[in-house]
């Protein structure tokens, strides 16, 4: 299937607070119209028909043929852009191959990679006959409410739409998979001096032919400032997975959303991030052997926030891979590895204790648990092991990395060094113990 994005307009109300075309005004480190480029690549959609108007040669140069994206990219213009986003929309009639399905999608909104993908897997259910619209009737969730085109939906399809529709139940998502008689009914509208997307598709409501497909997630449409900022807050509230640990939720996002909203937009990657995760964690393992376990702590923690910043670039960026995953899995290890013997040095150091060096070994085996057992859940069910699903009473055991970094913290603040090193070998074993067991039961 191949995607149509319509970037033909002027964008009056966010021209003046930025110097360049809405499509490439930069949100997070992305332009509008990359992020809905590189979301329909996530989906598998590398074909795509970019309708230009105003700004043709600025979206053109910038954007090129696709090839640093991975897609092809090719071009329609609308020299009566000036006219309505319908005019536009027909200006892919020049390339359109007759029986096809197409997915159309605005330039200005952005959608959750997750709800653009629930929508491309219903286009087999489409018949040549009908369109389906994408709209969320959850009211309360839409942001800017009045400004939306609102939907009169009747179960699964839609009866009316309209800006100011006062009788509805659901509003429009901009989003569209489009089949012949989308055209025919751009060139009624037009005939009619109707020359708006919404009065095409109005045309097909009345008769029973536009399905609709009720989104689940994360959208919006960056129409000016006041959107654009909002765009902002949702985008970095959509990075937290719901495999987080309690400490990650409620401590370490606060922090690392901040530091990836500012890292967005340099040219830091991913990998680059992990490294320097590695670094503070080497720092905080040689604070801690030379008996500086304050300032190993803190280094522990930050350790800790910055190992969530190189996942949410990833993912905010569309810079996820697998190379990625392994490199910080592999680094995470011995990081973890670096501070406890830090740690267990200054410890044995200062006592000649052997019991440092059992606690140490203890610990050391027990602290890749939590990350062997999940991903090994994972491959073998095919799951992802999500903490606050199946670990019950004991997901508030701090076993997880991110709480394990948080327990080396307090005992570096504290110089509790010993008990620190004590209790993460007894809570790390009992975690893995305890997620063995149930294992059972849900394998």
């Amino acid at each position: 299937m191949r995607a149509v994005i319509l970037a033909a307009g002027e964008g009056k109300r966010l021209r003046p607070h930025f110097s360049r075309p809405k499509p490439l005004v930069r949100l997070l480190g992305l332009t509008l119209i990359e992020r809905n480029i590189l979301c329909l690549r996530e989906c598998g959609i590398n074909d795509i028909i970019i309708i230009t108007g105003c700004y043709s040669g600025e979206i053109q140069n910038y954007l090129g043929n696709g090839s640093k994206y991975g897609v092809n990219i090719t071009y329609l213009h609308n020299p009566d852009w000036k006219l309505g986003n319908g005019v536009s929309a027909f200006t892919f009639r020049k390339d359109y191959r007759q029986g096809e399905k197409f997915l159309l999608i605005m330039s200005d909104h952005v959608f959750e990679p997750e709800v653009l993908k629930a929508f491309v897997a219903e286009a087999p259910n489409i018949n040549e006959g009908e369109l389906m619209l994408a709209a969320d009737r959850r009211l309360k969730c839409v942001y800017d409410l009045e400004e939306c085109t609102k939907v009169k939906a009747e179960q699964d399809f839609a009866v009316r739409l309209g800006k100011d529709l006062r009788d509805f139940n659901a509003v429009d998502c901009g989003l569209f998979i489009g089949t012949g008689v989308l055209l025919e009914a751009l060139s009624d509208a037009i005939s009619q001096c109707n020359y708006t997307l919404t009065g095409a598709v109005n045309i097909l409501a009345g008769q029973h032919k536009v399905k609709l497909h009720f989104v689940n997630g994360t959208w919006i449409d960056v129409d000016d400032l006041p959107s654009y900022r909002h765009a902002e807050k949702i985008l970095l509230r959509s990075l937290v997975p719901p495999k987080d640990g309690l400490i990650s939720r409620v401590l370490n996002r606060r922090v690392s959303l901040w530091i990836t909203k500012l890292f967005a937009r340099t040219s830091i990657t991913p990998n680059k991030v992990t490294f320097l995760s590695f670094l503070v964690s080497t720092a905080s393992a040689a604070f801690f052997a030379l008996a500086h376990p304050f300032y190993g702590g803190l280094l522990a923690q930050l350790s800790s926030i910055l190992d969530g910043v190189d996942g949410e670039i990833a993912r905010l960026k569309f810079l996820k891979s697998n190379y990625g995953g392994l490199f910080d899995a592999i680094l995470d290890r011995y990081a973890d590895f670096l501070i406890v013997l830090g740690m267990a040095y200054a410890w044995y150091s200062k006592t000649g204790d052997a019991l440092a060096l059992l606690a140490c070994a203890t610990a050391l085996t027990g602290m890749p648990m939590s990350m062997l057992l999940k991903e090994k859940f994972h491959a073998l069910t095919g799951r992802p092991f999500i903490p606050e699903y199946y670990d019950g009473i004991l997901r508030y055991l701090p076993a997880n990395r991110d709480g394990r970094l948080f327990i080396i913290m307090l005992g570096g603040i504290l110089n509790l060094i010993p008990a620190t090193i004590i209790f993460l070998a007894i809570v790390t074993h009992l975690q893995a113990l305890a997620r063995l067991y149930h294992a059972r039961k849900l394998m």
